[in-house]
């Protein structure tokens, strides 16, 4: 493994980790992992730049391990590298999940590939012992009690990591290293652009728009709203806002008579695999139930299809039978499974 390197993400490698998103959602679009959007949203950009400025080093989560200097870096996100750039990635999620992916035509039986897993089975080990709690929920209200749970279900030390239905040789790797697949996966949806795209539609008294600059607070109170125990805040939001790849035009929300904030969703759009996706979308319990969501689906599509995208996707977890009939009921039509694979170490 002499051409096989391996380093902490930085932040000057967001633009190399976002084309490598892109190219592989254009390559491979029956098994898609992270989605440039997905990278830029779940990217604690927040802590990256506070750290860029204050000279404070990163610390991995769950290891106690702290770099020698203090850039921005982010440890619990690892890449890989070889002859022809960057060949891979692991982004855990301590103390349990593991994401990760391989650049397009990169075998899993590939130095690069052996490596990866490697590590993941040597970080896993130093970890605390627990078990992946999404794995076992069954619906929305065992996860909402999830949230407040401090209990561990099982002994030994467990972690996960996706595979699409699809990805048969990243399965078949998975397998070969015990891992087992369990019945949690993600619901995954997609919606040609180039099929007539149904009209918004609202109750009186409601309108869509994107969001502004003296939006933040609201936005932020609304995304809360919609989603208990999130830790979404001003500081994440507007390094969000400012980052490479978010678009203030498909940041849509829905809002009442008042001017209050009733529902929200971010479109993401990759104009290298011309594809968009949702991610996040939520509406405050106080106005459910009036198809505000369902609209917002409409006006994304509409805008996606207006920069220049052909297909929409979006997922939701098995247990998250409400989100599956909002996209159902939107004009999603199913595309396949990402199964959680399960494997214990000791």
């Amino acid at each position: 493994m002499a051409d096989v390197l391996q380093r902490t993400f930085h932040m000057r490698d967001l633009d190399r980790m976002l084309s490598f998103a892109s190219a592989n959602a254009f390559a491979q679009q029956d098994f898609v992992y992270l989605r440039p959007g997905d990278i830029v949203w779940r990217l604690p950009l927040e802590r990256l730049i506070s750290r860029a400025t204050s000279g404070r080093g990163a610390v991995l989560a769950g290891s106690g391990q702290t770099p020698a200097d203090g850039r921005s870096t982010l440890e619990e996100l690892r890449l890989w590298f070889d002859r022809d750039g960057l060949a891979g990635y692991v982004w855990a999620d301590p103390p349990t999940d593991f994401e990760l992916d391989l650049r397009t035509g990169l075998a899993w039986e590939a130095d690069v590939a052996t490596a990866m897993l490697d590590w993941i089975m040597q970080v896993r080990s130093q970890w605390r012992p627990a078990y992946p709690w999404l794995v076992d929920l069954e619906n929305m209200t065992q996860w909402a009690e999830a949230l407040t749970s401090s209990s561990q279900s099982r002994p030994g030390r467990w972690l996960t990591i996706p595979a699409c239905e699809t990805d048969t040789r990243r399965i078949d790797a998975l397998v070969r290293r015990g891992f087992i697949p369990t019945d949690h996966h993600a619901v995954l949806y997609a919606r040609s652009l180039a099929d007539l795209l149904p009209t918004p539609k609202l109750q009186s008294g409601f309108r869509i728009r994107h969001v502004t600059e003296r939006d933040v607070a609201a936005r932020v109170a609304v995304h809360r709203a919609a989603w208990p125990g999130s830790s979404w805040s001003a500081e994440r939001y507007g390094a969000l806002r400012a980052s490479a790849g978010y678009d203030e035009s498909l940041d849509l929300v829905c809002e009442d008579s008042s001017g209050r904030l009733a529902a929200c969703c971010i479109c993401w759009a990759d104009s290298v695999s011309r594809t968009g996706h949702f991610e996040p979308m939520g509406a405050d319990p106080a106005y459910r139930g009036l198809g505000l969501a369902r609209a917002l689906v409409h006006e994304g599509f509409r805008r996606l299809k207006a920069a220049g995208m052909v297909t929409a996707y979006t997922e939701t977890p098995s247990f998250n039978a409400p989100a599956q009939a909002l996209y159902s009921g939107s004009g999603f039509d199913a595309a396949g499974k990402r199964r959680t694979f399960l494997k214990r170490l000791g």
